[in-house]
């Protein structure tokens, strides 16, 4: 593109999008196995035979389905600013504006719900109640570890995510200026070497829940960027697309750093039980890395994604991700009144999941009649 050109190009023009359906895919997967990881943890508590002793670390893992969610939210935001185009960024308050009226409806109408649900169900005080529903609007809920002992502790990733957004034309800019493989290796080399200078430093004692600091890098961005800068990075590689994604991966020093994410995942895996943060955390990122490579260069992902159930489950699955949660324990499955087996499981599975849809896509439809009435947009 011809240097003036670019330049004229208005910032806050819409953006063509470079359809990747292979990322609906990845999107409704990381989805699914969050939903089956919650349900897992609360039906089964504590693995009593073999089948469950098995399955345990299966849906244990499935919530790394959060760091693919954060992959992709690097990938797709940085897109339009790195990839092929080079869209001018359109300026720091039009772009806050637009991410938090994108996540902000769908999330503020089920946290009224919830807590309303809260007090009238479990008879939650209403102070507590309004200092709870109070952090997850700010969303600073995610700097208060208490908050994973309620039927809200998956908010957490709400307020990683809005402190992503709000940081993010920084770091834009930090990959433009210096370079996107110079930007990315500094940061995951500054958060995750923090984070491990911090657990040397100060050891925590085993099954103890964790300290502030420990809080603030594992369910917030001095732990997290790493897998955003990723994405980030990712985004920057030559043509993108369906169909020149995969070889451009591996053409660019990208594929290094993948290397050896993989060789540490290898290496790692028969010590992964007895490993601790932040080790185990880096182990699931690779993990999360590889599976993220893999589909972006498997066809049938991509033909997955092109098919109406995956597209139609894929636009409700950051609404999914906010309800189901907290219908688990409205509904009764918690873990003083769930048998504790692997069919009870399979039950729930295909019950619930079918209902939380629902539930997503009302709360979806009923947030997009309020926005149009207010005339937000």
């Amino acid at each position: 593109m011809p240097q003036g050109d670019h330049v004229k190009q208005n910032p806050r023009a819409p953006l063509k999008r470079i359809t990747i359906p292979q990322l609906d895919t990845i999107r409704v997967l990381a989805m699914l196995a969050i939903f089956l990881h919650h349900l897992w943890k609360t039906v089964i508590l504590t693995p009593q035979d073999t089948l469950q002793r098995i399955l345990d670390p299966v849906f244990s893992t499935a919530s790394d389905g959060v760091v693919l969610f954060n992959i992709i939210s690097g990938f797709l935001l940085a897109l339009p600013h790195l990839g092929p185009e080079h869209h001018p960024f359109p300026g720091y308050r039009f772009f806050i504006q637009k991410r938090f009226l994108r996540i902000i409806p769908p999330y503020y109408l089920a946290l009224l719900l919830f807590t309303l649900a809260n007090i009238v169900h479990f008879d939650y005080p209403l102070r507590p109640a309004f200092e709870m529903l109070l952090e997850q609007m700010l969303f600073i809920n995610s700097l208060d570890y208490s908050n994973m002992y309620s039927n809200f502790a998956h908010f957490w990733y709400l307020g990683q995510l809005a402190q992503f957004y709000l940081l993010f034309p920084v770091i834009l800019s930090l990959f433009i200026r210096i370079g996107p493989t110079r930007a990315a290796l500094a940061i995951v080399a500054l958060c995750w070497g923090g984070w491990l200078l911090y657990a040397w430093t100060f050891p925590a004692p085993p099954n103890a829940p964790p300290d502030f600091a420990e809080n603030l890098m594992h369910f917030n961005l001095p732990g997290r960027l790493p897998e955003f800068a990723i994405g980030m990075w990712l985004a920057s590689l030559p043509n993108p697309d369906a169909n020149s994604a995969p070889p451009s991966i591996f053409k660019t020093p990208f594929a290094l750093f993948a290397s050896v994410m993989v060789l540490y995942l290898v290496v790692g895996a028969p010590f992964v039980s007895d490993m601790n943060l932040p080790f185990l955390h880096i182990f699931h990122v690779a993990l999360s890395l590889a599976l993220f490579l893999f589909l972006l260069s498997w066809t049938p992902a991509a033909k997955m994604g092109e098919s109406a159930m995956v597209k139609h489950f894929g636009q409700h699955s950051y609404t999914l991700y906010i309800v189901h949660y907290p219908l688990f324990s409205y509904l009764g499955v918690m873990p003083s009144k769930v048998t504790h087996t692997p069919a009870n499981f399979a039950i729930l599975a295909v019950l619930l999941l079918p209902l939380c849809y629902l539930a997503a896509t009302v709360v979806d439809l009923v947030s997009s009649v309020i926005v149009k009435r207010l005339k937000i947009f």
